[in-house]
């Protein structure tokens, strides 16, 4: 079976994928959370804005930026006044090259797309360890379809492009170092810089990787001159990132990075090392543990007793390394449930490349298959928990938007902060602000003035999002919102009970 025999079998996987997120998308595109922020970024940068700048189209209507319904952890108002969102910029240029070919409805496929092009370079990385087709197939398929990994395909985010640096990194320096060519060193220099651009904390799985490999490796000299010329030109383009990012955030690390830094050096944040690492790997009350969720991990601690070092230990090392050690390197691993485990990915990685060629030299052969079927059957169980996780709240936002579409109100006011990670396409389609004080409404009646426009209020009693991983002070002064209503110009005409939330349209007074 040929590499493209292969490559047709992993597009027919993908079909999944596909067929959720078009069913997820019938009649209203499901962005919600963090994906809608990245969706508001792509809709500014087409509508000719600035990607990293905040998109509000209240603007429009004579609102002030201060009055943007987004904030923590996602939009940030910098020094010099202006408002950012946190997310890279690079995934949104990319995703401009997306559109040239692609209509704008179909933005949410693309880390499916990407997901298509992580199949075939790991199916490239096995090759160089493994030499039988069925093996190469079947490792790739678990890999991709009965880990963590596979939950990103389902996302809207750069998660797949994320890793999709990852593995050409990985794969070009394998092969470099096995045979150098300039290509590949500049596969390798382009794969690490960009990496870091999307996620920071893949990066680090990623140096732990090139560390230990090249610490690893039998001709470490005659290599690291070889490497040179390509750490130079990583150092060159990671300068060029560096100083857009200081020229539009004011910090070389860009929004993302800064603010990781600054949540590390708060005492805002009350940290449970220990509890975190404990939820991270086996779970809480609120997260599922990536080695419960997935116990297909679990076969990497075959690989633990085996004291003779091959080629692969460089793949363990940091891929264990890293697992153990990001609760504490990361101030927040945001997701509940089984979404919680995404910013681990590339420690999965890096665990299940080194783990799959070892096993299947293993005997005898059933044994194996006893082990791996449990392993792989409760994989599928976290898999599909996922989708119908998914599926269900797809139904709670439709639901959402089509009733503020029957509404069709004018301008949408939120109480705080707390709903924002449901405003979904709607934050196109309808200008929308948020207000923490009943002074804040009586200043949108004077902006408002002689306009009577229709207004819809969104209020939740009783806040019940989960806020361990929020600064206490942000908590109070933009999510723990309580007042009381009380318009003067303007007069409550009905309620709504909209999902879980409140709703209130108010006209303004004859």
């Amino acid at each position: 079976m040929n590499f493209y025999y292969r490559g047709f079998i992993y597009f027919l996987i993908l079909l999944v994928p596909i067929f959720y997120r078009w069913k997820w998308n019938e009649g209203h595109i499901f962005i919600s959370s963090d994906p809608q922020i990245k969706y508001y970024q792509v809709v500014h940068a087409i509508q000719g804005g600035s990607v990293e700048a905040c998109f509000f189209p209240a603007s429009e209507i004579g609102f002030k930026k201060e009055q943007i319904p987004i904030g923590y952890p996602w939009a940030f108002f910098l020094k010099n006044g202006d408002c950012v969102f946190q997310y890279p910029s690079l995934f949104v240029w990319v995703q401009k090259i997306f559109l040239i070919v692609f209509d704008q409805k179909f933005i949410t496929y693309f880390p499916i797309l990407v997901f298509l092009l992580n199949f075939l370079i790991l199916d490239r990385i096995f090759q160089l360890f493994e030499n039988r087709p069925t093996y190469i197939l079947i490792t790739t398929i678990f890999i991709q379809v009965f880990s963590p990994v596979f939950l990103s395909s389902l996302d809207y985010s750069e998660l797949t492009l994320t890793n999709f640096f990852l593995l050409l990194a990985i794969y070009s320096y394998v092969s470099f170092a096995r045979t150098p060519k300039y290509y590949l060193g500049l596969l390798l220099s382009l794969s690490i810089v960009l990496n870091f651009q999307l996620r920071p904390e893949s990066s680090i799985a990623l140096v732990l990787f090139l560390a230990t490999a090249f610490l690893l490796s039998e001709s470490k000299i005659l290599l690291l001159k070889r490497l040179i010329p390509y750490i130079l030109l990583a150092f060159l383009l990671q300068s060029f990132f560096f100083t857009y990012n200081n020229h539009v955030y004011g910090h070389i690390l860009g929004m993302r990075g800064l603010n990781t830094v600054n949540d590390l050096g708060s005492n805002e944040l009350q940290r449970n090392y220990l509890g975190e690492w404990i939820a991270d790997l086996w779970g809480n009350d609120f997260k599922i543990g990536i080695f419960k969720g997935y116990p297909i991990l679990f076969l990497s601690s075959i690989l633990i007793w085996q004291r003779k070092r091959n080629e692969l230990s460089p793949f363990l090392i940091s891929g264990l390394v890293f697992i153990l050690i990001l609760p504490i390197l990361s101030p927040y691993r945001a997701g509940v449930d089984i979404f919680g485990m995404r910013y681990y990915e590339s420690g999965i990685y890096l665990l299940l490349i080194a783990t799959f060629p070892f096993i299947w030299k293993l005997k005898p052969k059933f044994l194996l298959i006893l082990i791996l079927l449990p392993c792989l059957y409760f994989s599928y169980k976290s898999d599909t928990r996922a989708i119908k996780q998914w599926t269900s709240s797809s139904k709670v936002y439709k639901e959402i938007m089509s009733e503020i579409q029957n509404i069709h109100p004018d301008l949408i006011v939120h109480r705080g902060l707390s709903l924002s990670y449901l405003m979904g396409e709607s934050y196109v389609t309808y200008p929308q602000i948020a207000i923490f004080s009943n002074e804040d409404w009586l200043r949108v009646e004077e902006t408002l003035k002689n306009r009577p426009l229709k207004i819809l209020y969104l209020q939740w009693e009783g806040n019940r999002l989960v806020k361990d991983e929020f600064p206490k002070n942000i908590w109070k002064e933009k999510f723990d919102i309580n007042f009381q209503l009380k318009p003067k110009a303007y007069s409550i005409q009905s309620e709504y009970k909209i999902a879980h939330f409140q709703g209130f349209l108010l006209e303004k007074k004859h």
